[in-house]
Protein backbone atom coordinates (compact mmCIF):
# COMPACT_ATOMS: atom_id res chain seq x y z
CA UNK A 1 0.00 0.00 0.00
CA UNK A 2 2.82 2.19 0.33
CA UNK A 3 2.89 2.69 -3.34
CA UNK A 4 -0.31 4.25 -3.27
CA UNK A 5 -0.32 6.35 -0.62
CA UNK A 6 3.17 7.65 -2.08
CA UNK A 7 1.71 8.69 -5.30
CA UNK A 8 -1.32 10.62 -3.86
CA UNK A 9 1.36 11.83 -1.71
CA UNK A 10 2.82 13.30 -4.93
CA UNK A 11 0.26 14.35 -6.33
CA UNK A 12 -0.67 16.36 -3.38
CA UNK A 13 2.84 17.87 -3.19
CA UNK A 14 2.37 18.74 -7.16
CA UNK A 15 -0.97 20.82 -6.29
CA UNK A 16 0.20 22.49 -2.94
CA UNK A 17 3.23 23.88 -5.04
CA UNK A 18 1.07 25.28 -7.88
CA UNK A 19 -1.32 26.89 -5.05
CA UNK A 20 2.03 28.36 -3.24
CA UNK A 21 2.40 30.50 -6.90
CA UNK A 22 -1.07 31.60 -6.20
CA UNK A 23 -2.95 30.80 -9.48
CA UNK A 24 -6.12 29.08 -8.76
CA UNK A 25 -8.49 29.03 -11.48
CA UNK A 26 -11.46 27.35 -13.01
CA UNK A 27 -9.39 24.47 -14.00
CA UNK A 28 -7.23 23.66 -11.23
CA UNK A 29 -10.11 23.50 -8.71
CA UNK A 30 -11.96 20.93 -11.47
CA UNK A 31 -8.43 18.83 -10.55
CA UNK A 32 -8.72 19.30 -6.74
CA UNK A 33 -11.99 17.75 -6.69
CA UNK A 34 -10.56 15.14 -8.77
CA UNK A 35 -8.08 14.40 -6.37
CA UNK A 36 -10.52 14.23 -3.70
CA UNK A 37 -12.61 11.59 -5.34
CA UNK A 38 -9.47 9.77 -5.63
CA UNK A 39 -8.87 10.06 -2.17
CA UNK A 40 -12.23 9.26 -0.96
CA UNK A 41 -12.09 6.10 -3.46
CA UNK A 42 -9.00 5.15 -1.64
CA UNK A 43 -10.88 4.40 1.49
CA UNK A 44 -12.00 1.01 -0.20
CA UNK A 45 -8.48 -0.66 -0.23
CA UNK A 46 -6.82 1.53 2.21
CA UNK A 47 -6.88 -0.51 5.78
CA UNK A 48 -4.32 0.93 8.05
CA UNK A 49 -5.85 3.20 10.44
CA UNK A 50 -2.87 5.48 10.24
CA UNK A 51 -3.30 5.40 5.98
CA UNK A 52 -6.71 6.24 6.34
CA UNK A 53 -5.71 9.13 8.86
CA UNK A 54 -3.37 10.00 6.26
CA UNK A 55 -6.61 10.46 3.38
CA UNK A 56 -8.99 12.11 5.86
CA UNK A 57 -6.69 14.63 7.03
CA UNK A 58 -5.83 15.73 2.64
CA UNK A 59 -8.85 15.62 1.83
CA UNK A 60 -10.06 17.85 4.59
CA UNK A 61 -7.12 19.92 3.45
CA UNK A 62 -8.52 20.47 -0.25
CA UNK A 63 -11.56 20.66 0.99
CA UNK A 64 -10.85 23.66 2.87
CA UNK A 65 -9.24 24.86 -0.25
CA UNK A 66 -13.03 24.61 -2.26
CA UNK A 67 -14.97 25.81 0.73
CA UNK A 68 -12.56 29.46 0.91
CA UNK A 69 -12.74 30.12 -2.90
CA UNK A 70 -16.37 29.02 -3.54
CA UNK A 71 -18.31 29.02 -0.66
CA UNK A 72 -19.26 25.18 -1.26
CA UNK A 73 -17.71 22.35 1.06
CA UNK A 74 -16.70 19.31 -1.09
CA UNK A 75 -18.31 15.43 -0.21
CA UNK A 76 -15.02 14.57 1.77
CA UNK A 77 -16.73 11.00 3.20
CA UNK A 78 -13.88 8.43 3.17
CA UNK A 79 -15.25 5.13 1.00
CA UNK A 80 -16.11 2.45 3.43
CA UNK A 81 -13.33 -0.44 3.25
CA UNK A 82 -13.82 -3.38 0.92
CA UNK A 83 -12.49 -6.53 2.65
CA UNK A 84 -12.61 -7.73 -0.88
CA UNK A 85 -10.34 -5.64 -2.01
CA UNK A 86 -8.34 -4.14 0.90
CA UNK A 87 -4.83 -5.32 1.33
CA UNK A 88 -3.92 -5.79 5.19
CA UNK A 89 -1.58 -3.10 6.47
CA UNK A 90 2.04 -3.99 6.53
CA UNK A 91 3.81 -4.76 10.47
CA UNK A 92 5.16 -1.81 11.57
CA UNK A 93 8.51 -2.45 12.79
CA UNK A 94 9.73 -0.79 16.33
CA UNK A 95 11.98 2.46 15.44
CA UNK A 96 14.69 3.94 18.17
CA UNK A 97 13.52 7.06 15.96
CA UNK A 98 10.40 6.99 15.17
CA UNK A 99 9.05 9.48 12.68
CA UNK A 100 5.81 11.95 13.08
CA UNK A 101 2.50 10.78 11.56
CA UNK A 102 2.17 12.05 7.97
CA UNK A 103 -0.76 13.23 9.09
CA UNK A 104 1.15 16.07 11.05
CA UNK A 105 3.80 16.20 8.79
CA UNK A 106 1.92 17.99 6.06
CA UNK A 107 1.25 21.03 8.02
CA UNK A 108 5.16 22.32 7.67
CA UNK A 109 5.53 22.24 3.98
CA UNK A 110 2.25 23.91 3.38
CA UNK A 111 2.44 26.17 6.90
CA UNK A 112 3.26 29.53 4.50
CA UNK A 113 1.00 28.91 1.94
CA UNK A 114 -1.97 28.59 4.61
CA UNK A 115 -0.90 31.67 6.31
CA UNK A 116 -0.52 33.42 2.97
CA UNK A 117 -3.85 32.42 1.77
CA UNK A 118 -5.91 32.41 4.93
CA UNK A 119 -7.69 29.07 3.83
CA UNK A 120 -10.31 27.59 5.92
CA UNK A 121 -9.58 25.22 8.74
CA UNK A 122 -6.79 22.90 7.74
CA UNK A 123 -6.35 20.78 11.28
CA UNK A 124 -3.07 20.43 13.15
CA UNK A 125 -0.38 19.00 10.60
CA UNK A 126 3.35 18.66 10.93
CA UNK A 127 5.94 19.00 8.47
CA UNK A 128 7.17 16.77 5.72
CA UNK A 129 10.55 17.06 3.04
CA UNK A 130 9.26 17.57 -0.43
CA UNK A 131 11.23 14.61 -1.53
CA UNK A 132 12.87 11.20 -0.53
CA UNK A 133 16.43 13.04 -1.01
CA UNK A 134 16.03 16.06 0.86
CA UNK A 135 14.98 14.03 4.23
CA UNK A 136 18.09 13.53 6.02
CA UNK A 137 18.39 10.03 7.51
CA UNK A 138 18.17 10.19 11.26
CA UNK A 139 21.72 9.68 12.97
CA UNK A 140 22.23 7.14 15.67
CA UNK A 141 23.18 10.69 18.09
CA UNK A 142 19.71 12.52 16.82
CA UNK A 143 17.19 12.45 19.14
CA UNK A 144 13.64 13.03 17.42
CA UNK A 145 11.33 16.60 17.83
CA UNK A 146 8.03 15.68 19.59
CA UNK A 147 4.76 15.70 17.93
CA UNK A 148 1.23 16.74 18.86
CA UNK A 149 -0.85 12.97 18.81
CA UNK A 150 -4.08 15.40 19.85
CA UNK A 151 -5.94 18.55 19.37
CA UNK A 152 -8.90 19.97 19.72
CA UNK A 153 -10.54 23.50 19.32
CA UNK A 154 -13.71 24.50 21.35
CA UNK A 155 -15.07 27.56 22.97
CA UNK A 156 -14.16 26.99 26.39
CA UNK A 157 -11.30 26.60 28.29
CA UNK A 158 -11.07 23.16 30.51
CA UNK A 159 -8.54 21.75 32.32
CA UNK A 160 -9.53 18.00 33.13
CA UNK A 161 -12.20 17.27 30.45
CA UNK A 162 -10.91 17.27 26.76
CA UNK A 163 -12.67 19.54 23.95
CA UNK A 164 -12.66 16.79 21.46
CA UNK A 165 -16.85 16.43 21.73
CA UNK A 166 -17.08 19.85 21.02
CA UNK A 167 -14.00 20.29 18.71
CA UNK A 168 -14.29 22.95 15.76
CA UNK A 169 -12.61 24.83 13.32
CA UNK A 170 -15.24 27.17 12.37
CA UNK A 171 -16.65 29.58 14.86
CA UNK A 172 -19.92 31.92 14.89
CA UNK A 173 -19.92 35.27 14.43
CA UNK A 174 -19.21 37.01 18.02
CA UNK A 175 -17.66 33.83 19.62
CA UNK A 176 -16.01 35.40 22.63
CA UNK A 177 -13.19 33.02 23.18
CA UNK A 178 -11.47 30.72 21.72
CA UNK A 179 -9.20 27.81 23.47
CA UNK A 180 -6.83 24.76 21.95
CA UNK A 181 -6.54 21.81 23.68
CA UNK A 182 -3.64 19.00 22.44
CA UNK A 183 -0.83 16.43 23.90
CA UNK A 184 2.87 16.02 22.84
CA UNK A 185 3.96 12.78 22.16
CA UNK A 186 7.79 12.39 22.47
CA UNK A 187 8.33 15.14 25.04
CA UNK A 188 10.61 14.81 27.74
CA UNK A 189 9.48 17.11 31.04
CA UNK A 190 12.46 19.64 30.23
CA UNK A 191 11.12 19.99 26.90
CA UNK A 192 10.93 23.83 25.98
CA UNK A 193 7.52 24.88 24.18
CA UNK A 194 5.47 27.81 23.27
CA UNK A 195 2.46 28.65 20.90
CA UNK A 196 1.87 31.57 18.52
CA UNK A 197 -1.40 32.99 16.86
CA UNK A 198 -1.50 34.54 13.48
CA UNK A 199 -3.95 35.92 11.10
CA UNK A 200 -2.70 36.15 8.02
CA UNK A 201 0.96 37.10 8.45
CA UNK A 202 0.68 38.88 11.22
CA UNK A 203 1.01 37.50 14.81
CA UNK A 204 -1.78 38.09 17.28
CA UNK A 205 -0.56 36.91 20.26
CA UNK A 206 2.15 34.12 21.47
CA UNK A 207 2.94 32.76 24.44
CA UNK A 208 6.84 32.67 26.13
CA UNK A 209 8.68 29.27 26.38
CA UNK A 210 8.11 26.95 28.79
CA UNK A 211 9.09 23.62 29.43
CA UNK A 212 6.38 20.79 29.19
CA UNK A 213 6.54 19.37 32.73
CA UNK A 214 4.53 16.03 33.43
CA UNK A 215 1.31 17.14 32.13
CA UNK A 216 0.14 14.59 29.60
CA UNK A 217 -1.65 17.39 27.44
CA UNK A 218 -2.35 21.30 27.72
CA UNK A 219 -5.29 23.81 27.49
CA UNK A 220 -4.49 27.21 26.11
CA UNK A 221 -6.66 30.25 25.56
CA UNK A 222 -5.59 31.58 22.14
CA UNK A 223 -8.16 33.79 21.09
CA UNK A 224 -10.52 36.36 23.36
CA UNK A 225 -12.61 39.31 22.14
CA UNK A 226 -14.07 42.25 24.13
CA UNK A 227 -18.08 42.61 23.63
CA UNK A 228 -18.66 41.90 20.28
CA UNK A 229 -16.50 38.77 20.16
CA UNK A 230 -13.19 38.01 18.73
CA UNK A 231 -12.37 39.56 15.22
CA UNK A 232 -13.42 37.50 12.23
CA UNK A 233 -10.95 35.89 9.66
CA UNK A 234 -8.67 32.92 9.36
CA UNK A 235 -6.35 32.05 11.80
CA UNK A 236 -3.70 29.52 12.93
CA UNK A 237 -2.10 28.51 15.84
CA UNK A 238 1.61 27.48 15.52
CA UNK A 239 3.04 25.37 18.26
CA UNK A 240 6.99 25.47 18.56
CA UNK A 241 9.83 22.92 20.60
CA UNK A 242 12.66 25.41 20.54
CA UNK A 243 12.39 27.01 17.07
CA UNK A 244 11.18 24.49 15.57
CA UNK A 245 7.53 23.98 14.09
CA UNK A 246 5.94 20.62 15.11
CA UNK A 247 2.03 21.42 14.70
CA UNK A 248 -0.60 23.65 12.96
CA UNK A 249 -3.98 24.31 13.84
CA UNK A 250 -6.32 26.08 12.04
CA UNK A 251 -9.43 27.96 12.47
CA UNK A 252 -11.89 30.10 11.14
CA UNK A 253 -14.27 32.66 12.64
CA UNK A 254 -17.04 33.97 10.09
CA UNK A 255 -17.73 37.37 9.80
CA UNK A 256 -21.11 37.31 9.01
CA UNK A 257 -23.81 36.62 12.20
CA UNK A 258 -26.34 33.68 12.01
CA UNK A 259 -29.54 34.34 9.57
CA UNK A 260 -32.35 32.87 8.12
CA UNK A 261 -33.57 34.49 4.73
CA UNK A 262 -36.11 33.42 1.87
CA UNK A 263 -38.59 31.19 3.91
CA UNK A 264 -40.65 29.57 2.01
CA UNK A 265 -43.40 26.12 2.74
CA UNK A 266 -44.65 23.37 0.84
CA UNK A 267 -46.77 20.71 1.40
CA UNK A 268 -43.99 18.24 -0.64
CA UNK A 269 -40.39 17.69 0.29
CA UNK A 270 -39.66 19.74 -2.90
CA UNK A 271 -38.09 23.49 -2.81
CA UNK A 272 -41.27 25.63 -4.60
CA UNK A 273 -39.67 27.42 -7.87
CA UNK A 274 -38.52 31.09 -7.20
CA UNK A 275 -38.96 33.82 -9.61
CA UNK A 276 -42.79 34.27 -11.89
CA UNK A 277 -43.40 30.76 -11.47
CA UNK A 278 -43.37 30.72 -7.17
CA UNK A 279 -46.75 30.15 -5.70
CA UNK A 280 -48.18 33.54 -4.49
CA UNK A 281 -50.71 31.66 -2.17
CA UNK A 282 -49.54 29.51 0.27
CA UNK A 283 -52.79 27.21 0.88
CA UNK A 284 -52.58 23.26 1.00
CA UNK A 285 -55.28 20.78 0.39
CA UNK A 286 -57.30 19.53 3.14
CA UNK A 287 -55.75 16.76 4.88
CA UNK A 288 -52.12 17.94 4.73
CA UNK A 289 -49.99 15.95 7.76
CA UNK A 290 -46.65 17.21 6.76
CA UNK A 291 -45.58 20.48 6.11
CA UNK A 292 -41.87 21.83 4.53
CA UNK A 293 -39.82 24.79 6.00
CA UNK A 294 -37.17 25.82 2.69
CA UNK A 295 -34.77 28.38 3.76
CA UNK A 296 -31.63 30.10 2.89
CA UNK A 297 -28.52 30.63 5.67
CA UNK A 298 -25.34 31.95 6.23
CA UNK A 299 -23.44 32.47 9.23
CA UNK A 300 -24.01 29.20 10.58
CA UNK A 301 -20.94 27.57 12.40
CA UNK A 302 -21.29 23.74 14.13
CA UNK A 303 -23.33 23.33 17.57
CA UNK A 304 -25.90 26.27 16.50
CA UNK A 305 -29.70 25.24 17.86
CA UNK A 306 -31.82 26.25 15.08
CA UNK A 307 -35.35 25.35 15.65
CA UNK A 308 -38.86 25.33 13.54
CA UNK A 309 -42.33 26.30 14.70
CA UNK A 310 -45.69 26.12 14.00
CA UNK A 311 -48.46 28.43 15.25
CA UNK A 312 -52.25 28.64 14.99
CA UNK A 313 -54.27 31.05 16.69
CA UNK A 314 -51.12 32.60 18.03
CA UNK A 315 -49.89 29.39 20.08
CA UNK A 316 -47.01 26.83 19.13
CA UNK A 317 -48.55 23.72 18.56
CA UNK A 318 -45.60 21.85 16.98
CA UNK A 319 -41.25 22.21 17.16
CA UNK A 320 -39.05 20.94 16.32
CA UNK A 321 -35.15 22.08 17.08
CA UNK A 322 -31.21 20.87 15.83
CA UNK A 323 -27.87 21.15 16.96
CA UNK A 324 -26.35 22.24 13.17
CA UNK A 325 -23.61 20.15 11.70
CA UNK A 326 -23.34 21.23 8.18
CA UNK A 327 -21.68 24.33 6.36
CA UNK A 328 -21.55 27.78 7.42
CA UNK A 329 -24.02 28.75 3.87
CA UNK A 330 -26.52 26.93 1.69
CA UNK A 331 -30.07 26.08 1.51
CA UNK A 332 -32.00 23.65 4.39
CA UNK A 333 -35.17 22.58 5.05
CA UNK A 334 -37.04 21.36 8.06
CA UNK A 335 -40.33 18.82 7.93
CA UNK A 336 -42.82 19.45 10.50
CA UNK A 337 -45.72 17.03 11.39
CA UNK A 338 -49.21 17.86 12.78
CA UNK A 339 -49.38 17.11 16.28
CA UNK A 340 -51.06 13.87 17.37
CA UNK A 341 -52.67 11.54 14.78
CA UNK A 342 -54.97 14.09 12.62
CA UNK A 343 -54.19 16.04 9.70
CA UNK A 344 -53.61 19.92 10.35
CA UNK A 345 -57.05 21.17 11.08
CA UNK A 346 -58.72 24.08 8.17
CA UNK A 347 -57.25 27.25 9.00
CA UNK A 348 -54.71 29.95 8.92
CA UNK A 349 -51.26 29.03 10.63
CA UNK A 350 -47.75 30.96 10.87
CA UNK A 351 -44.36 28.83 11.03
CA UNK A 352 -41.35 30.51 11.96
CA UNK A 353 -37.24 29.53 12.01
CA UNK A 354 -35.40 30.45 15.33
CA UNK A 355 -31.45 30.81 15.61
CA UNK A 356 -29.85 30.29 18.75
CA UNK A 357 -33.69 31.17 20.43
CA UNK A 358 -34.38 34.24 18.37
CA UNK A 359 -36.58 34.62 15.73
CA UNK A 360 -35.19 34.69 11.41
CA UNK A 361 -38.15 34.95 9.85
CA UNK A 362 -42.06 34.05 9.84
CA UNK A 363 -44.22 32.76 6.58
CA UNK A 364 -48.06 31.97 6.70
CA UNK A 365 -49.68 29.22 5.20
CA UNK A 366 -53.32 28.16 5.28
CA UNK A 367 -55.24 24.47 5.28
CA UNK A 368 -58.65 24.60 3.38
CA UNK A 369 -61.73 23.23 4.11
CA UNK A 370 -62.72 19.99 2.98
CA UNK A 371 -66.42 19.67 1.67
CA UNK A 372 -68.97 17.75 3.16
CA UNK A 373 -68.39 13.79 2.78
CA UNK A 374 -71.58 11.57 2.81
CA UNK A 375 -72.89 10.43 6.47
CA UNK A 376 -70.84 7.55 7.83
CA UNK A 377 -68.32 7.48 4.97
CA UNK A 378 -64.77 6.40 6.36
CA UNK A 379 -62.32 9.11 4.78
CA UNK A 380 -59.26 6.97 3.72
CA UNK A 381 -56.40 7.72 5.95
CA UNK A 382 -53.33 5.98 6.85
CA UNK A 383 -51.94 5.64 10.15
CA UNK A 384 -48.15 6.32 11.43
CA UNK A 385 -45.02 4.45 9.79
CA UNK A 386 -43.17 1.47 11.63
CA UNK A 387 -39.88 1.22 9.65
CA UNK A 388 -38.70 -2.16 9.85
CA UNK A 389 -36.07 -4.86 8.08
CA UNK A 390 -39.01 -6.96 7.06
CA UNK A 391 -42.80 -8.06 7.76
CA UNK A 392 -44.74 -10.99 8.16
CA UNK A 393 -47.83 -11.89 5.84
CA UNK A 394 -50.25 -10.25 8.81
CA UNK A 395 -48.13 -6.73 8.59
CA UNK A 396 -46.07 -7.59 11.98
CA UNK A 397 -42.57 -5.85 11.64
CA UNK A 398 -39.56 -7.76 11.96
CA UNK A 399 -36.33 -6.51 13.37
CA UNK A 400 -38.08 -2.89 13.97
CA UNK A 401 -34.99 -0.71 16.03
CA UNK A 402 -34.33 1.81 18.62
CA UNK A 403 -34.48 5.54 17.00
CA UNK A 404 -34.90 3.82 13.41
CA UNK A 405 -30.82 3.31 13.04
CA UNK A 406 -30.29 0.80 10.62
CA UNK A 407 -26.91 -0.99 10.55
CA UNK A 408 -24.49 -0.66 7.31
CA UNK A 409 -25.24 -4.04 5.64
CA UNK A 410 -28.98 -3.14 4.88
CA UNK A 411 -30.79 -4.14 1.99
CA UNK A 412 -34.43 -3.15 2.35
CA UNK A 413 -36.45 -1.36 4.74
CA UNK A 414 -40.21 -1.29 4.75
CA UNK A 415 -42.08 1.17 5.33
CA UNK A 416 -45.35 -0.59 7.82
CA UNK A 417 -48.85 1.26 8.19
CA UNK A 418 -52.33 0.66 8.77
CA UNK A 419 -55.29 2.30 6.63
CA UNK A 420 -58.92 2.94 6.21
CA UNK A 421 -61.53 3.98 4.45
CA UNK A 422 -59.37 2.96 1.12
CA UNK A 423 -61.67 2.41 -2.54
CA UNK A 424 -60.57 0.76 -5.41
CA UNK A 425 -58.76 2.58 -7.83
CA UNK A 426 -57.58 5.42 -5.42
CA UNK A 427 -54.38 6.88 -6.23
CA UNK A 428 -51.60 6.46 -3.64
CA UNK A 429 -47.64 6.33 -3.70
CA UNK A 430 -44.62 6.22 -0.92
CA UNK A 431 -41.69 8.58 -1.84
CA UNK A 432 -38.53 7.63 -0.47
CA UNK A 433 -35.99 10.52 0.30
CA UNK A 434 -31.68 9.96 1.06
CA UNK A 435 -30.24 13.32 2.09
CA UNK A 436 -32.62 15.69 1.03
CA UNK A 437 -32.80 13.90 -2.50
CA UNK A 438 -35.66 11.79 -3.89
CA UNK A 439 -34.15 7.99 -4.31
CA UNK A 440 -37.38 6.51 -5.12
CA UNK A 441 -40.62 6.85 -5.96
CA UNK A 442 -43.49 4.47 -5.74
CA UNK A 443 -46.98 5.10 -7.69
CA UNK A 444 -49.52 2.78 -7.50
CA UNK A 445 -53.55 1.95 -7.26
CA UNK A 446 -55.64 0.80 -4.99
CA UNK A 447 -56.92 -2.67 -4.93
CA UNK A 448 -59.65 -3.54 -2.70
CA UNK A 449 -60.08 -7.12 -4.01
CA UNK A 450 -56.39 -7.61 -2.89
CA UNK A 451 -55.76 -5.30 0.21
CA UNK A 452 -59.71 -4.40 1.20
CA UNK A 453 -60.59 -0.91 2.69
CA UNK A 454 -58.48 -1.24 6.19
CA UNK A 455 -55.94 -2.95 7.25
CA UNK A 456 -52.21 -3.06 7.52
CA UNK A 457 -50.37 -2.64 4.15
CA UNK A 458 -46.18 -1.89 3.54
CA UNK A 459 -43.94 -0.15 1.20
CA UNK A 460 -40.77 -1.28 0.49
CA UNK A 461 -37.34 -0.03 -0.32
CA UNK A 462 -34.42 -2.32 -1.56
CA UNK A 463 -31.38 -1.89 -3.28
CA UNK A 464 -30.71 -2.98 -6.77
CA UNK A 465 -29.87 -6.47 -7.70
CA UNK A 466 -29.21 -7.04 -3.81
CA UNK A 467 -26.90 -4.52 -3.54
CA UNK A 468 -26.55 -2.87 -0.14
CA UNK A 469 -28.38 0.52 0.48
CA UNK A 470 -26.30 3.36 1.19
CA UNK A 471 -25.34 5.18 4.55
CA UNK A 472 -27.11 8.41 4.97
CA UNK A 473 -30.21 9.97 6.20
CA UNK A 474 -33.30 8.61 4.86
CA UNK A 475 -37.16 9.65 4.83
CA UNK A 476 -40.51 8.10 3.77
CA UNK A 477 -43.59 9.77 2.96
CA UNK A 478 -47.02 8.33 2.09
CA UNK A 479 -49.51 10.09 0.10
CA UNK A 480 -53.14 9.42 -1.47
CA UNK A 481 -53.81 11.80 -4.10
CA UNK A 482 -50.85 13.63 -3.65
CA UNK A 483 -51.74 14.45 -0.56
CA UNK A 484 -48.58 13.78 2.09
CA UNK A 485 -50.60 11.52 4.90
CA UNK A 486 -47.34 10.46 7.04
CA UNK A 487 -43.51 10.61 6.72
CA UNK A 488 -41.33 8.26 8.89
CA UNK A 489 -37.44 9.62 9.34
CA UNK A 490 -34.59 6.70 9.67
CA UNK A 491 -30.76 6.53 9.12
CA UNK A 492 -28.32 3.70 7.77
CA UNK A 493 -24.62 3.75 9.10
CA UNK A 494 -22.22 4.20 6.94
CA UNK A 495 -20.01 1.22 6.92
CA UNK A 496 -16.87 1.92 9.33
CA UNK A 497 -14.35 -1.00 9.72
CA UNK A 498 -12.71 -2.48 12.53
CA UNK A 499 -9.32 -0.97 13.26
Amino acid sequence: MNGLMDTLQRQHQEKLERLNEGALDEAFLGEIHALITTLQEAGAIVAGPTERGQLRALMRFWGNVVYDHTGVYPNTMLHPLDPARASRPEEKVPSRHPMPRLVWMLVGGAAAVVIALGLVAIGWMGRFPDSAEEAPTPTPTETPLPFVSYAALGTEQTENVTLSAASTDIFCSGTSEISAQFALEGAEPETRWHWELKRADETVTASSPNPWGQEPQQTIRVLTGGPEGVEPGQYQTLIYVGEEVIGAQSFHVLDSPPRVSNLQITDVPKRPPEGPDSPNENTFAPGARVVYLNYDYEGFCPGLEVTAAIYYKGESIQDSAESWDGVPQGRGQINLQAPGSLPFSPGSYEAAVLVAGEEQARVEFTIGQSEPEAPEEVPPAFGDITVALGAQPNGTPILNVPENRFDWNTKAVYAIFDYQGMTDGLAWSAVWMRSGQEVKRQEKFWDVAVAGTEGTHWAVHYGEAGQLLPGGTYSVTLYIKNIAQRTADFSILYYVPVE
